[in-house]
C-alpha cells in the first residue's frame, strides 16, 4: 500500500482501539444505548453537512443515490449499531469483536457476488489468521459463557449485524463506483442511519434522557469526532483505493488493539494465549496488506 493508504488504515484502527474504552464511560446512563447512539451520527451527520456547505461541496443526490445511501447508512450506522447493543447485554464483549472480524470474509465476499472482484489465496489466508488471533485473544473470556436462551440470540443478532455492516460496505462501494464525494454520501448515510436508530428507540418505549454528567458528553465529543467522523472518512476513503479485502482487517486489528490499550490503561495481564493471538492477528496483517490489492 502507498503512504496514503497506510495512514488511511491505521487512524481507523488507533482510534477504535481506543473507542471501546470510551463506550464504558457512557454505560449505566440514564441516555439508553439507542438514543446515545442515535445521537452520536445525528450530531456527526450535521457536523459533515456545516463542513460541506462551507466548502461548497456537493449535497444534492439523485433519487437512486438517495436509495444507495440510505441504505449503506441504515445498515452501518443503524441496524448494526443497535443490533451490538442488543447483543451485548447477553453476551461478553469478546464474542461481540469476534462476530465482527468476520468482516473479512463476507464483504469480499458479498463485492464478489456483486460486482465480480476477484479475491487472492492471500486474502482468505490472512482473514482466516486474523480471525484465529481474535479469537485466541479472547478465548478465555468466551470459555466462561454459558449457552443460554439470551446467549444464542446475542449471537444470532452478532452475526446479522456483522453481515449488515458488510452490505452496507458494498452500497458504499457502489456510490464510490457512481463517483458520489466520500464526504457528501457518509454525511447522508450516518443522518438516514440516526433517523433510523432514532426512530427505532421511540417505536420501542424508550424515554429520551440526557445524561448530565461531564465525563459522557466528554465520551460522547470523543466518539462522535474522532470515533466516527474521522475514522469512517478514512475507512471509506481506504475502501475506495484499496478495496475491501484490506479494509476490512480494520475490523481484525482494531479488537486486537483494544486488547492492547486494556493492558496499557486497565493493567490487563497479557496471557501466553492472547500474546499467541495478537501475534497471530499481526502475521495476517501483514499476509493482507502486502499482497497484490484486488
Amino acid at each position: 500500500m502507498s503512504r496514503r493508504s497506510w495512514i488511511l488504515f491505521l487512524i481507523p484502527v488507533v482510534i477504535w482501539s481506543t473507542t471501546f474504552y470510551a463506550i464504558t464511560l457512557q454505560l449505566g446512563s440514564v441516555t439508553t444505548p439507542t438514543y446515545a447512539v442515535g445521537l452520536r451520527f445525528g450530531c456527526a451527520a450535521l457536523i459533515l453537512f456545516v463542513w460541506l456547505a462551507i466548502r461548497r461541496e456537493p449535497l444534492r443526490l439523485t433519487l437512486n443515490l438517495h436509495a444507495w445511501t440510505a441504505a449503506s447508512g441504515i445498515c452501518a450506522y443503524g441496524i448494526s449499531y443497535v443490533l451490538t447493543y442488543v447483543a451485548e447485554q447477553s453476551i461478553p464483549s469478546g464474542l461481540v469483536a469476534i462476530a465482527f472480524t468476520l468482516m473479512v470474509f463476507l464483504t469480499p465476499a458479498l463485492t464478489r457476488m456483486s460486482y465480480g472482484t476477484p479475491i487472492t489465496r492471500l486474502t482468505w489466508l490472512g482473514g482466516s489468521l486474523g480471525v484465529a488471533g481474535v479469537v485466541m485473544c479472547f478465548l478465555p473470556d468466551v470459555m466462561n459463557t454459558q449457552v443460554s436462551a439470551s446467549f444464542v440470540w446475542g449471537m444470532a443478532a452478532m452475526m446479522i449485524a456483522a453481515l449488515v455492516s458488510s452490505i452496507g460496505a458494498v452500497c458504499s462501494i457502489q456510490l464510490n463506483r457512481s463517483g458520489v464525494p466520500v464526504v457528501t454520501y457518509t454525511a447522508w448515510a450516518m443522518a438516514y442511519g440516526a433517523a433510523v436508530t432514532v426512530a427505532y428507540g421511540l417505536l420501542s418505549g424508550q424515554s429520551l434522557h440526557l445524561d448530565g454528567r461531564p465525563f459522557f458528553w466528554v465520551a460522547f465529543v470523543y466518539l462522535t469526532v474522532p470515533g466516527t467522523i474521522v475514522t469512517f472518512l478514512c475507512y471509506l476513503t481506504l475502501l475506495k483505493r484499496e478495496g475491501s479485502a484490506r479494509t476490512m482487517y480494520v475490523s481484525v486489528l482494531a479488537p486486537t488493539g483494544a486488547v492492547l490499550m486494556s493492558v496499557i490503561w486497565e493493567g490487563l495481564q497479557l496471557q501466553v494465549l492472547t500474546c499467541a493471538g495478537i501475534a497471530t492477528a499481526l502475521l495476517g496483517a501483514w499476509i493482507t496488506l502486502s499482497g497484490k490489492k484486488s
